[in-house]
């Protein structure tokens, strides 16, 4: 069993999106004198407060413990084990799954960065130990698959979840991420996923963070910052252009005669930073909410053409 920790996304259409587009847009977040993700330091504590920090830490313990009984138990870590062993699966899921580790990186990334901060450590001490939780709760997970008769320690598993535990790092401080955001998105199309039933005779079974044939993984581009400063005026500061990865349901049919392959989609897409919302339980939800790519006209571009109203919802 594979462990991707990512967050059901909250498929709503944001219609006052649309009535928001004006001749003139505000400078969005990224583009004032403050960065979106800075924190007023009045909101925060000023020091390491220990007693907080047993809290986070009963937390991660509750939260590790509900996965161990909702996922892992139901997958083989209740059953005999193996000798350790490494693994190569860099082919499973025609790779997707590693953009599921990353994706599940982010999220540990951004709740173990919230609890840190509201502990008291500072800014950069957060990130980087919210990176360093995410790489270790990979590496923990992955050493407990080495003993599986079935999986093993993939190194390119634990390197996927790692990226993405320090990515929140990397958008506080990295030019580049001013001008681009990596979202996620997921809707039940196929059921090939869900309907395998016993395959070589074993029961396995299904959570959703390991049905890749309806997760796709984007990169979406804001245009409004790319353009000059004397075109951004008549350009809507929330309209962003999306580039998204997928797969068919060719990888869980198990047909020798059905070849699986990638599918690439280009969509229009919604950067909600756009609103710029003062205060900071506000900024946190936004910020959040920005890592789901939400319903929105789309093209698949490969292998065939085919466009959608409202992907990931196809009908």
């Amino acid at each position: 069993m594979k462990f991707s920790c990512v967050k059901i996304a909250v498929l709503c259409l944001v219609a006052a999106l649309v009535v928001h587009a004006a001749p003139y847009d505000p400078p969005t977040w990224r583009d004032s004198t403050w960065d979106y993700r800075s924190e007023d330091s009045t909101d925060l504590a000023g020091e390491v407060s220990w007693l907080k920090v047993g809290g986070v830490a009963s937390l991660t313990l509750i939260a590790y413990g509900a996965a161990y009984w909702l996922v892992f138990d139901k997958g083989w870590w209740d059953e005999q084990g193996n000798h350790f062993h490494f693994e190569n699966d860099f082919d499973y899921a025609l790779n997707l799954d590693k953009f599921g580790h990353f994706a599940s990186g982010v999220a540990m990334g951004e709740l173990f960065y919230e609890g840190y901060r509201w502990a008291g450590a500072t800014e950069f001490q957060s990130y980087l130990f919210a990176g360093l939780s995410a790489m270790m709760t990979h590496i923990a997970i992955d050493v407990k698959d080495a003993y599986s008769p079935e999986w093993g320690f993939s190194i390119f598993d634990v390197l996927s979840g790692t990226l993405g535990g320090f990515l929140p790092m990397a958008e506080r401080y990295v030019p580049l991420f001013k001008y681009v955001d990596l979202k996620w998105s997921y809707w039940i199309n196929s059921r090939a996923y869900y309907d395998q039933g016993k395959i070589d005779g074993k029961n396995h079974t299904c959570v959703f963070t390991d049905d890749y044939v309806n997760q796709t993984f984007w990169a979406s581009f804001k245009i409004y910052r790319m353009l000059p400063a004397a075109v951004r005026s008549y350009y809507p500061s929330w309209l962003a252009i999306a580039a998204g990865l997928s797969i068919d349901d060719g990888v869980f049919l198990h047909n020798k005669e059905i070849t699986p392959h990638r599918e690439v989609y280009i969509a229009l897409d919604y950067d909600l930073e756009a609103f710029r919302p003062q205060s900071r339980m506000a900024r946190t939800l936004i910020k959040s909410l920005n890592y789901f790519k939400l319903p929105a006209p789309a093209v698949q571009v490969y292998p065939e053409f085919h466009w959608f109203l409202l992907y990931p919802i196809k009908f």
